[in-house]
């Protein structure tokens, strides 16, 4: 089977489907052997295929323990914002993502969906998933003294601590350090010194003229936007250095 455009929309299509219900095996069938997940982008990646000290096993023993520990528990819905875009073996997803915890608490999530796919064993597999969102933010909504809010939060530490562990839950909350909203405003000046005619700055965005920029989110390394170019819907990926806030990469994905 070859990647075409169908096929990679209902391969990125089919996770959130599987998610909604609570299909872990149908979920994990979706991944190339060799897969890595970074959700949110800014914590410690998901790697399958590699040797797993917990199993002893090379697979996806690590993404099997990610289910259980952020998607088995909860309700989650994925509200689609905008078009999705294809661009080559890359499907690119706007939308907003609600949480639905125990205890009727609920956290949305606007986010940013990178899916990389690759052909393994003759079909199209998601060999990496970038979601692009704000721990921060996602905390705030769920912290509290209710009694609910208290049971969440409990049952959410006591979970990771027991599938991720000590250094797995440390390493999630210190995602929510990322270039924040200093990074945001050097991609905003990035973005208009290439409208300004920077040759660099133009160089990194393809040569296009990237405006509107809108939903910006700042997550590890990372700023994302929804943005336009050509009239058309596209999302912005850049890229900085951590230490002076430059932009040193970037990427347009443009819709159709």
């Amino acid at each position: 089977m070859t990647a075409t455009t169908d096929t990679l929309l209902a391969l990125a299509h089919a996770s959130p489907a599987a998610v909604a219900a609570h299909d872990k095996q149908a979920w994990l069938d979706l991944f190339a052997y060799r897969h890595v997940v970074e959700d949110p982008v800014g914590g410690r990646p998901v790697h399958g295929g590699l040797n797993d000290r917990r199993s002893g096993e090379r697979g996806n023993a690590p993404l099997a323990r990610f289910w259980e520990t952020f998607i088995a528990p909860n309700d989650i819905r994925f509200h689609v914002e905008r078009e999705d875009i294809v661009d080559g073996l890359n499907v690119v997803r706007d939308v907003t993502i609600e949480t639905r915890l125990s205890g009727d608490v609920t956290a949305k999530a606007p986010m940013h969906l990178l899916y990389e796919a690759t052909v393994d064993d003759g079909a199209p597999r998601i060999r990496r998933i970038a979601a692009h969102w704000e721990v921060g933010p996602m905390f705030a909504q769920v912290a509290g003294v209710s009694p609910a809010k208290l049971r969440v939060g409990a049952g959410m530490g006591a979970r990771m601590l027991r599938l991720q562990g000590l250094g797995g839950s440390l390493a999630f909350g210190a995602a929510v350090r990322s270039v924040g909203a200093p990074g945001k405003r050097a991609v905003q000046r990035f973005v208009e010194s290439a409208a300004s005619g920077n040759g660099e700055a133009l160089r990194m965005l393809g040569g296009r003229t990237v405006t509107d920029l809108t939903k910006t989110i700042a997550a590890g390394d990372t700023v994302t936007a929804s943005c336009t170019v050509d009239g058309r819907h596209a999302v912005l990926f850049a890229y900085l250095n951590r230490k002076d806030l430059r932009v040193i990469d970037a990427r347009v994905y443009v819709g159709g």
